[in-house]
């Protein structure tokens, strides 16, 4: 219902609105699966309504308001750029439902990470213009089809007593509202998350060769002439 909303005050061109309305989404997408095992309500029904709210508040909403405050000013381009950042969620998404396993990392940049961070860029009015809000958007989309890990930042969805839950996600919601005070803040910390995949992947290229050398330098017939 939040991302329809953000659809709605997008349409109204009320775009700080419909960015709000959107970390407000991303806020409760950190919320339900706990609250569902809380209340012992989890189902596969629940898990695949979660998938299709998130495609609506993370991937259609995002896209259509920041082409409403900037990307129809490239014309194909930006249509084209909005076409593709919710269906590379929706294939997301698709992907994540298949596995059966619930782990703590994700294959790919999870789509309220993405949505979240498109609308952030509707905080800083000089990229508006500017070419680099059509190549962030490409990389979005890009880093949720790929293989690159994230870690997750909800956890194992397991059962936690009431009191725990609600004093951790009470400090959650002052730490968000303090943030929405600053919210330009929030763009920068999504962006951080965002770029420690890449730089975690590289770091991990980087050990395996290193490992690789390694081993290829112990073998018996590489210092047989020594």
């Amino acid at each position: 219902m939040l991302g329809m909303l953000a659809l709605v005050y997008t349409l109204e061109s009320q775009y700080q609105t419909a960015i709000s309305l959107v970390f407000i989404a991303m806020l409760l997408d950190g919320l339900d699966g706990k609250l569902a095992v809380r209340l012992k309500a989890g189902s596969d029904l629940g898990k695949q309504l979660d998938s299709l709210a998130d495609l609506v508040s993370f991937g259609v909403a995002p896209a259509i308001l920041l082409y409403s405050i900037s990307l129809h000013q490239f014309a194909l381009v930006g249509l084209l750029v909005t076409l593709l950042f919710p269906v590379a969620g929706a294939y997301r998404l698709a992907r994540f439902n298949l596995r059966q396993q619930r782990d703590t990392i994700f294959h790919g940049l999870p789509i309220t990470i993405a949505g979240g961070a498109l609308v952030s860029l509707g905080l800083h009015e000089g990229i508006y213009t500017a070419w680099p809000v059509v190549l962030l958007a490409l990389l979005l989309a890009f880093l949720m089809v790929s293989r690159i890990p994230y870690p997750s930042l909800k956890g194992r969805q397991q059962e936690i007593s009431i009191p725990f839950f609600m004093l951790f996600y009470g400090a959650v919601i002052a730490f968000i509202i303090f943030i929405f005070s600053w919210r330009e803040f929030i763009f920068y910390m999504l962006f951080l998350y965002i770029s420690a995949g890449p730089l975690f992947s590289f770091y991990r290229l980087i050990g395996r060769l290193w490992r690789k050398e390694r081993r290829f330098v112990e073998l018996p017939w590489v210092n047989r002439g020594q």
